[in-house]
């Protein structure tokens, strides 16, 4: 949606931070809890600071004791075999295989999450976990240990920020978005069982020297 379009759709005025706090607070956002949270700015309606305000009234209502998360996929940084949306000729896709560059967790940008999660990802302090597609960026208390130890294999499962997250009784705060966006339910999945279950395999590049730091798995 265009900003033209967001500021006429916006019919009490444009939020601001403190607007926000006590937007949050009523949806029942409180101190030290640990908050995964999907997002769609455009949707919230014309917003003074735009994601920075958004960040910092959720990091001002969690307070010091609380972790905010948020998915940073970079989908993008995949076998382009798979790519149908939008899809690219059949004879690019090995010029892009061949030429794929590295997922830098400092460095790649998201997909397809928002500007809310790519401003935050870029948030002095914020720590990103080490997944190709399926990273989770996070800032507070319990960061550290959300997103270290991502496993490559099942990257919404068992070894992932999602299972930290529940681990640490969290919980997931939709804005403007639908549960279709929500990637807890990729954890369900993960742990359920029923006949229509697969496994998909997907390929990214890897730099040798995130294969070598200790904070990768």
């Amino acid at each position: 949606m265009s900003e033209h379009k967001i500021i006429k759709s916006t019919r009490n005025g444009p939020s601001s931070l403190e607007s926000l706090k006590s937007d949050l607070k009523k949806l029942g956002v409180s101190p030290g809890m640990v908050l995964l949270v999907h997002s769609s700015l455009s949707s919230i309606g014309w917003i003074i600071g735009g994601p920075v305000a958004v960040i910092q009234a959720l990091e001002g209502v969690l307070g010091p004791d609380g972790t905010l998360v948020m998915p940073t996929h970079s989908g993008d940084l995949s076998d382009p075999k798979d790519w149908n949306n939008p899809p690219v000729p059949e004879k690019w896709k090995e010029t892009i295989r061949q030429n794929m560059p590295a997922f830098e967790p400092d460095l790649t940008p998201t997909r397809g999450m928002g500007r809310v999660p790519e401003t935050f990802r870029k948030k002095n302090g914020v720590l990103r976990s080490y997944h190709p597609h399926d990273s989770f960026a996070a800032f507070g208390k319990e960061a550290d240990f959300i997103s270290r130890d991502h496993n490559l294999d099942f990257g919404l499962g068992e070894k992932s920020p999602l299972a930290r997250i529940y681990d640490l009784d969290g919980w997931v705060l939709l804005l403007g978005v639908g549960f279709d966006n929500n990637t807890s339910l990729h954890l369900a999945e993960f742990r359920s069982d029923f006949p229509a279950k697969k496994v998909v395999e997907q390929a990214a590049a890897l730099s040798l020297r995130m294969e070598s730091d200790p904070g990768f798995r």
